[in-house]
């Protein structure tokens, strides 16, 4: 690829890996790369050393993030505010690139801090001006907010993504729970009986290692089963968010299905948008806008 028909790159550091999209002068991406989780080095160094064939000596291109965790959380803007607010500069030494970031949000009561999500429904929100109602976000964390008038009125975090992944790789769980084909009946019971007893999801862990050191559950049901309850728990949290209101939710597979299945058994007919166009398009709309800043 020419660099120079890169004119500018938009990153997301909220997924699992680093996305980056290459756009070129007339706004079509024309590149999109994935760092996998785990790569060498930090953040980001590892996405510099992956922007290496979109860069030249010859200009400087602009990148856009979002979801950048070692951002200091100072800059973020106190709810309620738009999703989307003035981009902060990276201190980066090669001249080729202008990196700029996302403030994400934050809030005092509860204790909040949303970066990339906060993106995804900016982008969301290009879309559907007009929404009132709840976006839940899903990616390494899970994050509900309330939607008015264009702005994020409050949000409440829950760690259920993160921590699926932990339980599913610690030593109770590893030989028990893994990613497969669900078991939706399993998952069912699983959200409904930790939505109503919160308290059991610890003893339901040990259940699910039980029954596979006995031969009596296998991986598939144990993983539904985990999942379930996590989802029944985070449910159970945030139901003066999801009760009685719109629900859109933000995610990519299979954590979107999972999220929509559990609130549709509580009577909620929520939608679901696949999380990095709705990043991307909250990346473009920040470019644009600092684009017409700057002119």
């Amino acid at each position: 690829m020419n660099p120079r028909n890169v004119d500018w790159i938009a990153v997301d550091f909220a997924a699992p890996g680093i996305h980056i999209w290459a756009h070129d002068t007339v706004g079509d991406v024309v590149q999109h790369d994935i760092i996998p989780p785990g790569s060498v080095g930090a953040e980001l160094g590892a996405m510099l050393h992956a922007l290496e064939p979109y860069l030249s000596n010859d200009q400087t291109v602009p990148v856009i993030c979002s979801g950048y965790s070692p951002l200091p959380a100072q800059i973020s803007l106190p709810v309620p505010s738009a999703p989307a607010g003035t981009l902060s500069r990276l201190a980066v030494e090669d001249p080729r690139v202008s990196v700029l970031t996302t403030p994400g949000l934050k809030q005092a009561r509860p204790l909040g801090l949303m970066q990339g999500s906060a993106t995804a429904i900016s982008g969301f929100l290009t879309g559907t001006p007009d929404f009132d109602g709840v976006v839940c976000t899903v990616s390494k964390n899970a994050h509900w907010s309330h939607i008015s008038a264009g702005e994020v009125v409050s949000f409440q975090s829950f760690l259920t993504p993160e921590l699926a992944g932990q339980l599913t790789s610690g030593p109770a769980q590893k030989n028990s729970a893994g990613p497969g084909d669900l078991d939706e009946h399993v998952f069912d019971i699983a959200v409904d009986e930790i939505m109503t007893r919160p308290e059991r999801f610890a003893a339901s862990l040990a259940q699910i290692s039980a029954g596979a050191a006995l031969k009596e559950i296998s991986p598939t049901a144990g993983y539904s089963q985990l999942v379930g309850g996590l989802i029944g728990m985070e449910l159970s949290g945030a139901r003066p968010y999801w009760l009685g209101r719109q629900v859109a939710i933000i995610a990519d597979d299979p954590w979107g299905a999972l999220y929509a299945r559990a609130l549709k058994a509580q009577g909620v007919q929520a939608t679901i948008e696949p999380r990095a166009p709705q990043v991307l398009a909250g990346l473009r709309h920040c470019y644009q806008e600092w684009c017409a800043k700057k002119n």
